[in-house]
């Protein structure tokens, strides 16, 4: 992982490269690339849905189907790092296959979310 002054530095334009480009090991690039988000975007997505169905009422679902789509988005533009470095993580053993397996779901189930999201609409 990049360091500067001696922190990581998450979520910057470079570091968004150096993860899509599968250049950070599987580790990384599985938990910290594409299931840590998780742990700002889920929370935070909770509170601007909030806010929209403050503003405009009885609208939550337009708020879930837009974070949901964006959260997909992400996960697309991570799948593709997840499966190369996956692949090329030969020593962690058939966890590997899981942690592909996983993102390819997870990617598959939040665009079917995003979908019934939009359809309900």
């Amino acid at each position: 992982m990049q360091r500067s002054e001696g922190k990581m530095t998450f979520f910057s334009a470079g570091w968004l490269r150096q993860l899509w480009a599968g250049q950070f090991s599987f580790g990384d690039t599985f938990f910290v690339g594409m299931f840590g988000p998780a742990f700002v975007f889920v929370p935070v997505g909770v509170v601007v849905a909030g806010f929209f169905v403050a503003a405009v009422p009885g609208r939550m679902e337009a708020a879930i189907a837009v974070m949901t789509v964006l959260y997909a988005l992400y996960f697309s533009a991570t799948l593709p790092a997840v499966i190369k470095t996956g692949m090329a993580a030969k020593s962690v053993g058939g966890w590997r296959w899981f942690g592909i397996l996983l993102a390819v779901a997870a990617t598959a189930a939040l665009w079917w979310s995003a979908y019934k999201f939009t359809v309900a609409l």
